[in-house]
């Protein structure tokens, strides 16, 4: 028997094994998972570029969040030195609050006229306690003459008159009342009174330019129903009946399917069935969190220079800021550019099939579907926050309403507008570009970057937070943004590979999308 520890190595069954390595340096072999998680090396970077990767990144997000919810004023105040413009209202433009929330169920209660005309919707329209722009009480004067009569209109245009003149007096407040709301609101008095027929035609114009479907409807008022000019106004029930149906089974159906399988997918994680199969990289390296400030940066340029270009003498290239943002996408191949190998750097960041495409597409749809509960979880908790700060206002106020803003809903207007080029844009944005660049840089670069030193679930929810405030939709709106982030992580965890979240947030962004550019369809100006 051979006793020399050199000879025939090869020949042991723990020759070369990291076990006989350990056994014969007398020390433990090195850890190949971390709970249940493949262990990759540290990615590229050293303690230099690390801490300078975190400090820069830190103020590159602390900056983006500022200015996301800072207002245009304050920016003007600062950046510009000159104050906000005001708005210029003119009879030919769409009233502000356009697909706002009482132009759009203005809009569906209309399509519906036949089955709805006698059923009790301007207490839907005029909720109690909450107060309406002019414009919006322009709308359910208009409203309340088609569902309800002549005199209930009558009746809001003397109060709602005797109200802008007491404004106009009050030294204490005063304000001088709009001229179009005045004008509009003697035509609709002749409207109510005299009948279409004594409408002077900048009167119609005015009406129809700046409140679309209502206001042409209310140009018709006394007309037949089955009038060529009032007809196609005030029908489309069934197509709009059938959306309503389709959107329904959507909402409805979609959670509870979803709640199904989280409980399901809760248990089998829960038992240990379920399997983590990202790779998690050992601690060090910056490269990745180098990736995610460099994103960062790069839309912040793109965020100021658009504002700066909206209040030039050329406003009109502002719009170019969403194909400028197709740009940021070179920017998630910033580990390629500093060195890396690209197949390295390809697996690191999720761009791999995992088990087969097909099969990730299909857990990406599946786990799509158990976030939606969780994603509800997040819009109740919005609206409890948004219903507590009325309260605060109104107790602030003495017990009045806060004062009414006119919202328009931009992206329904750009639908509605008829672009054909300005809606594949806005629709590749949401289902191409965002589902690509965001899962790369907020789940491929950022999540794997704090995976090395944090639990998944705290790297989820961290990266989740930094994703919702990317958005500029304020403080109060970012919970359902922050649900869905952390599922997204979530897949990447569980996935490895980026497909399955890529294939959850295409699911919820093409959803809205299809939905948005349908409902508009359905309810925009027939003629």
């Amino acid at each position: 028997m051979n006793n020399d520890p050199n000879e025939n190595q090869s020949d042991h069954p723990l020759a070369w094994s990291p076990v006989a390595d350990a056994m014969r340096h007398d020390r433990q072999p090195e850890p190949t998972t971390r709970q249940g998680n493949p262990i990759d090396p540290a990615d590229p970077g050293s303690s230099v570029s690390r801490l300078v990767a975190v400090l820069i990144t830190i103020a590159m997000v602390a900056f983006v969040i500022a200015w996301q919810n800072t207002g245009e004023e304050i920016k003007l105040k600062y950046l510009l030195n000159k104050p906000l413009p005001p708005v210029v209202l003119t009879e030919d433009q769409p009233a502000p609050g356009s697909y706002g929330q009482t132009d759009l169920m203005g809009r569906i209660y209309l399509r519906g006229y036949e089955m709805l005309k006698d059923q009790p919707i301007m207490s839907q329209l005029e909720p109690a306690g909450v107060a309406l722009t002019p414009e919006d009480r322009v709308r359910n004067i208009m409203l309340a003459g088609e569902f309800v009569d002549d005199q209930a209109a009558l009746n809001r245009i003397d109060s709602f008159r005797t109200e802008l003149e007491y404004d106009a007096i009050d030294t204490m407040n005063p304000r001088i009342p709009d001229d179009l709301i005045l004008a509009e609101l003697n035509a609709l008095e002749i409207i109510y009174t005299a009948g279409i027929d004594s409408l002077e035609n900048n009167q119609v114009l005015q009406l129809q330019s700046r409140y679309g479907l209502i206001g042409k409807v209310a140009v018709t008022h006394g007309l037949d129903d089955t009038d060529p000019r009032r007809a196609p106004l005030i029908t489309g029930i069934i197509p709009l009946g059938l959306f309503m149906i389709l959107a329904g089974l959507v909402v409805i159906l979609g959670p509870l399917l979803g709640l199904i399988i989280l409980v399901f997918g809760i248990v089998q994680l829960s038992t240990g069935r379920m399997k983590f199969r990202n790779h998690v990289p050992a601690k060090g390296g910056s490269v990745f969190l180098e990736t995610y400030g460099v994103f960062v940066g790069g839309f912040l340029i793109i965020s100021i220079a658009t504002f700066f270009v909206s209040y030039s003498s050329r406003p009109e290239l502002a719009g170019l800021s969403l194909l400028a943002q197709w740009l940021l996408l070179l920017l998630v191949l910033w580990g390629v550019f500093r060195g890396m190998n690209a197949g390295t750097w390809r697996k690191a960041i999720g761009w791999h099939a995992g088990e087969g495409v097909f099969k990730e597409i299909g857990c990406g749809a599946l786990a799509y579907l158990a976030s939606l509960p969780i994603y509800i979880v997040g819009v109740i908790i919005t609206a409890i926050l948004l219903i507590l700060r009325d309260l605060i206002t109104t107790m602030q106020n003495n017990g009045a309403p806060a004062e009414p803003v006119s919202v328009s809903n931009p992206i329904f207007e750009m639908i509605a507008s008829g672009s054909v080029f300005s809606i594949i844009l806005l629709f590749a944005l949401a289902t191409t570009w965002a589902p690509v660049v965001e899962e790369a840089i907020f789940r491929g670069a950022l999540f794997r970057h704090m995976r090395s030193s944090m639990h998944w679930v705290f790297a989820a929810f961290l990266s989740a937070v930094l994703f919702a405030f990317m958005h500029d939709y304020g403080p109060l709106m970012v919970a359902p943004l922050i649900a869905l982030g952390f599922m997204f992580a979530f897949m990447r965890e569980w996935r490895g590979s980026l497909i399955a979240p890529m294939t959850a947030h295409f699911m919820h962004n093409f959803t809205l999308m299809a939905f948005m550019i349908m409902l508009v369809q359905l309810i925009k100006d027939p003629m």
